[in-house]
């Protein structure tokens, strides 16, 4: 156990519990506009129905998008989660998908969706991805005016199949943060109540799926950044299993082998029926890898879980909320006649030092203060006490975690191989519990969505997030509802490598028994 860690650790735990409702009132005060719901109309529509629709030319792709880019500009002055949008554009390409599919043959029209089985979708991607001629500036100053000179691989294959990107949105410096707030964007809010955060680093598209303002997104996470904006905004996230998608195209990036495996990109969207089709699509030539044309019933899957305190380690107290909702999985599965299992898993009283170790150990890519770079005068440490003032030209989420790299996560590095060690061993612990067939229910985070400014303060539930990513698992968020104050809770379901679907048809049971995504309210 790291003595200094875990001290400083629960330190700004502490702090956080007296400082964050004063950080909350002078930053926020009561609770905030809440965007208008949509109508009952096209953009409360599954995409896997919408797909139905158009090929069989009851619905036109540019309805669709002009139903979806109506819905932005109620919301966007609300939520600030876009960063440019190409609304326009997206509107000529629906009218040529439409022009295609009425001077295509019939007797050729199964084959057009064969090869573009999203024709006229429209949909979001997070700004770090890459899309083609539109912003890539990923929150850093320096990178102002910067556009994407091709689209990330992920986002190429979804063009592929026919969607249409409406725009690129919000996400923290270099995305550095659980929150997204930049210099050069402002600060993105949360739909269930503005004065929260959308939780980051996707969280432009957290915050745009969860009221509706896009049919799904793609998003990237390598410590929660696609999972924690799903918890906040109440939608579903799935964050594959390492290395299944490419994440080519994305910014920051890297050549160590271990950056690919922990970061990846992935679906968001408020309809887990819609995660196959968009995760299949997503993994190009490793789609077969996921054995979705093997079905699987819900019966067949082992449910371990976990809801302790202990899991979060710097003891930060999980919110009850999330371990009724938990159980209220588990009597379901039950009454279904399965036989859930609560579990302890040895080696996960580490996970604190295996995140840090594993995460810090990596070359970490297109850092905000490069000490090599000639004549440069700035510091880490200068750069945060002038944030702590608004002074600086950098985030301070951002420098605090150039800190956190600088010291190695707190770890002395003699001590950073024996927790690489430890992860192996986590990883074997939690391979021989699930194996082919098995999943495991744990919180996504420790709390509902933060109040601005405070996610420093709230670095508990890290590595509840970072788990999946530094053992290579697929995990995805299950919305179960609204708390008492009107924010989502949920919780994660983990499984094995290339076991995505297992993870995914959990979700599909669940949201049909409890409803998943609802409208902020």
């Amino acid at each position: 156990m790291e003595f200094v860690l875990r001290f400083i650790a629960s330190l700004l735990n502490i702090v956080g519990i007296i400082l964050s409702p004063i950080i909350a009132y002078f930053t926020g005060g009561k609770r905030a506009q809440i965007p208008p719901p949509s109508q009952p109309d096209l953009t409360n529509v599954p995409i896997v129905e919408l797909v139905v629709k158009i090929r069989q030319q009851e619905l036109k792709s540019e309805d669709l998008v002009r139903a979806y880019v109506e819905r932005i500009r109620v919301v966007n002055p609300i939520l600030n989660a876009i960063v440019e949008d190409r609304c326009a554009g997206a509107i000529r390409d629906a009218k040529q998908v439409d022009q295609l599919i009425k001077t295509t043959p019939p007797e050729q029209l199964k084959a057009l969706f064969e090869r573009h089985p999203l024709l006229g979708i429209p949909f979001t991607v997070k700004e770090s991805c890459g899309v083609k001629g539109m912003s890539h500036v990923v929150g850093n100053e320096h990178r102002y005016f910067l556009q994407s000179e091709n689209n990330g691989e992920a986002v190429e294959l979804l063009r592929d199949a026919g969607c249409i990107p409406l725009l690129v949105s919000a996400n923290p410096e270099f995305c550095q943060s659980w929150e997204t707030t930049t210099k050069t964007h402002g600060r993105c809010n949360n739909p269930f109540d503005t004065t929260k955060t959308p939780g980051g680093s996707s969280g432009g598209e957290g915050a745009l799926i969860g009221c509706g303002a896009s049919p799904f997104g793609v998003g990237s996470d390598i410590a929660g950044s696609i999972r924690l904006p799903a918890l906040f905004n109440g939608i579903f996230g799935h964050k594959p299993t390492g290395g299944l998608v490419s994440v080519t195209g994305h910014y920051p990036m890297s050549d160590d082998k271990l950056f690919r495996k922990y970061l990846q990109v992935g679906p968001m969207t408020r309809y887990a029926r819609d995660l196959p089709l968009l995760l299949q699509i997503m993994s190009g030539p490793n789609a077969d890898k996921l054995e979705f044309s093997k079905p699987i019933h819900t019966k067949d899957i082992k449910v371990n879980y976990m809801i302790e305190d202990e899991l979060t380690l710097t003891r930060s107290s999980i919110d009850s909320d999330f371990k009724v909702a938990i159980l209220r999985a588990i009597k379901h599965f039950e009454n279904n006649g399965m036989q859930p299992k609560e579990v302890k898993i040895k080696h996960l009283s580490k996970s604190l030092e295996i995140t840090l170790a594993s995460i810090f150990d990596i070359e970490t890519p297109n850092i905000l203060i490069n000490p090599q770079k000639p004549n440069n005068p700035d510091n880490v440490y200068a750069e945060l006490g002038k944030s702590l003032i608004g002074d600086s030209k950098y985030s301070f989420n951002g420098l605090f975690l150039e800190f956190l790299k600088g010291v190695n996560g707190m770890i002395p590095k003699d001590n950073v191989k024996h927790w690489l060690k430890e992860s192996e061993a986590l990883k074997t612990e939690l391979t021989n519990l699930l194996g082919d067939d098995g999943v495991l229910l744990i919180p996504t985070f420790h709390k509902t969505a933060m109040s601005h400014n405070t996610s420093v303060f709230n670095l508990g539930g890290v590595p509840l997030l970072s788990l999946a990513n530094v053992l290579g698992f697929p995990a995805t968020h299950i919305p179960m509802g609204l708390n008492s104050n009107g924010l989502p809770i949920g919780f994660q379901v983990v499984a094995t490598p290339y076991k995505d679907k297992l993870c995914i048809q959990i979700a599909a049971e669940l949201e049909a028994a409890f409803g998943g995504w609802v409208h902020p309210q």
